[in-house]
């Protein structure tokens, strides 16, 4: 067993990572580790799966929300216990895939954990939105997000949507800055749709814009269309005792810790 460890810039966050090298029993390796530690906030945990994508991961939180952690600092040593004697338990949280092509002919695929946002913060964006390659309408606005059941607290909450049960397995479309007129018109609302569906964003004509997956970012200049759907591809995260969704939901947005 190989493992590795992705730290959050800060003193504290360090120290814990030192503590947690000196006792865990496997091999370090920062290429193929079958296993990932995460220590610091949500970031770091996003940047540990898009770095090792087929790992376990497990997040020690030591930020600011921690939304998807399942240690906090108090549990180092459960943690290091937990790994070394393999007594800890696997979640798969369903990713969201997407293809995205350009008109010269790239293509990328990403999946993502918390959500994708087409953006062109300089002139309006207009696409064509389709589900399952019929239109529902022509957006115009700064942009578009599409995220998955667990992304339903990140990006899209500050949006306006609805925060998703995770027994659900959804995707949920949300505008930014939509544009609503006598002229032009948009749902304007959010809108969440069936994992058996597919959610197209599409251009005819080459458009310059910006798609951020989670923690990474593409700048294209010859965009043509994006399609998201999900596919059984799943993050592995490693835990003791899992939060349950209501307590996590009130512990990172309602509880003010008095």
């Amino acid at each position: 067993m190989k493992y590795s460890v992705l730290i959050r810039d800060d003193d504290n966050s360090k120290k814990i990572a030192e503590y947690i090298k000196k006792n865990i029993k496997y091999s370090y390796d920062e290429n193929n580790p079958e296993i990932v530690i995460a220590i610091g906030g949500d970031g770091t945990l996003l940047e540990a799966f898009h770095k090792y994508p087929n790992s376990i991961v497990f997040g020690l939180h030591t930020g600011h929300l921690g939304f998807f952690a399942n240690y906090n600092p108090d549990d180092i040593d459960l943690l290091i216990n937990d790994i070394n004697n393999n007594t800890y338990k696997t979640e798969k949280i369903p990713l969201l895939s997407m293809l995205i092509e350009e008109w010269n002919g790239n293509v990328y695929y990403e999946d993502a954990i918390n959500e994708a946002t087409v953006l062109s913060p300089v002139k309006t964006l207009i696409l064509d939105v389709k589900i399952d390659d019929e239109i529902l309408e022509k957006f115009r606005g700064t942009g578009l997000c599409v995220s998955t059941t667990a992304g339903s607290t990140a990006y899209n909450k500050s949006l306006h949507g609805a925060v998703v049960d995770h027994d659900l397995v959804v995707m949920q479309l949300a505008e930014v800055a939509g544009i609503n007129s006598n002229a032009y018109r948009s749902l304007g609302s959010p809108l969440l749709v069936s994992s058996k569906r597919r959610i197209t964003l599409e251009s005819d004509m080459p458009l310059e814009l910006s798609v951020s997956i989670d923690n990474l970012s593409y700048s294209l200049k010859e965009f043509k269309r994006i399609t998201f759907y999900y596919q059984n591809h799943f993050m592995n995260m490693g835990y003791h005792n899992l939060e349950g969704f209501i307590k996590r939901i009130a512990r990172t947005f309602i509880d003010s810790g008095k």
